[in-house]
Order: structure tokens, then C-alpha cells, then sequence
């Protein structure tokens, strides 16, 4: 993946305070601003990532559940400092996960209790010798070098799951300019701050 953006996740850093307290919520917010919601995600309460996960584990669970099985495991590619997988853990739910920032796989080592396996390397280079129940990516593919890169690392995804497969935020390459207007709308400086800092875009044929 991009060496420009591989700086930027390195030079996150977090408020010690925050990961402390006794508030899950606030814990949750703090490991999401490290991730990098800050830049547009001010106004996102807890309530909508919170709905969000509920949303994606009903859809990842009715994959497994279809096969009798509830998920009782997840794995995420990209997992950043851990955000969703403290989600996921508050429900008892066994946890694993990969991501290229050695920084924020160090922030995560210290708020998840427990996980099978946190690993700092590639997406490329998941490894699926150990399997779960379910493969999470969220926000993540847009940051690929190409195709062929994603397609290796859905293959990789595809070895490692029993049974379900999510991908969250697909950028659409027919919404390229509607995506790139937004972001000018809501980030101050983004031509500057974003400069050398591309994201991919997926043509639909890609995952149908």
C-alpha cells in the first residue's frame, strides 16, 4: 500500500486518558479518532457507529447462521487500533486481527484483552493458517494499490473464513467526483492536506 498514507497511520498517537477511562463509549471514540475519523467525522455520535456494528453483525451473522453455526469468532483486515474489535470483544466474541501500522497495532495490544492474534503486516500477507467464524474489512480497500493488490487480499480473506465475508466502503469509481467534492466541502485544505495521498476506486464489476 501507499508509503505516504503508511507515515500518516504511524504518526497516530493516543490520549492515554481517554483509552483509561472506565466509559466504553469514550474508549471506543478515542481508538476512532486515532484511526483517523477526526478528519470528518466531528459530528458522528457513538449511537451511529454503534448502529453500524449491530448492522454489520447481523449481516455477518446471518451468513454463518445460515449454516447452523452462530459467529462466535471474527478477524479484521485493517484493524487499526482496534475500534471495531472492541465491539466485537464487548459481546464475548473472540477476536483477531491484521493492519500495516505498527503504532496502532501497539495501541490495540493494550485495550484487547486476550485476542487470538494481532499481527502488523500487509493485508497481502494475512495469515490464514488460524480461522474464524467471520473476515471483516471496513475503510480499508480504498487504500490498495490496484486491483490485482484487492484481489489477492479477497483471496486471502476467502482462506481465512468458515463462513462469512464483510467488506464495509467500496469507493464507487462512477462517484469519484461526488466523493472528492464532499470531502472538499467538509475538510479545510484538502487538496494540501491530501496531496500525494490517492485512494482507489472500485468499478461495481469488481465485486459482483
Amino acid at each position: 500500500m501507499s508509503n505516504n498514507w503508511h507515515e500518516i497511520w504511524e504518526k497516530r498517537t493516543a490520549d492515554e486518558k481517554e483509552l483509561q477511562a472506565q466509559d466504553p463509549e469514550k474508549i471506543f471514540l478515542e481508538l476512532k479518532r486515532i484511526a483517523g475519523w477526526d478528519s470528518i467525522g466531528e459530528n458522528l455520535t457513538y449511537e451511529q457507529f454503534y448502529n453500524q456494528y449491530i448492522k454489520t453483525r447481523n449481516e455477518l451473522e446471518f451468513c454463518a447462521q445460515s449454516r447452523y453455526k452462530p459467529m462466535n469468532s471474527i478477524y479484521e483486515v485493517g484493524c487499526g487500533c482496534g475500534a471495531n474489535l472492541f465491539l466485537f470483544q464487548q459481546h464475548d466474541i473472540k477476536i483477531g486481527g491484521i493492519d500495516y501500522s505498527s503504532s496502532e497495532i501497539d495501541i490495540a495490544k493494550k485495550i484487547l484483552h486476550e485476542p487470538v492474534e494481532l499481527t502488523c503486516a500487509e493485508a497481502i500477507n494475512i495469515p490464514v493458517d488460524i480461522k474464524y467464524d467471520a473476515v471483516l474489512s471496513n475503510s480499508v480497500f480504498s487504500y490498495f494499490t490496484d486491483y490485482d493488490y484487492a484481489q489477492k487480499v479477497l483471496e486471502s480473506m476467502y482462506q481465512k473464513t468458515n463462513y462469512s465475508i464483510g467488506i464495509i466502503d467500496i469507493h464507487d469509481i462512477h462517484k469519484k467526483e461526488e466523493f472528492i467534492k464532499y470531502r472538499k466541502s467538509v475538510i479545510e485544505n484538502y487538496e494540501i492536506r491530501y496531496e500525494n495521498l490517492p485512494k482507489l476506486f472500485y468499478d461495481p464489476s469488481f465485486v459482483s
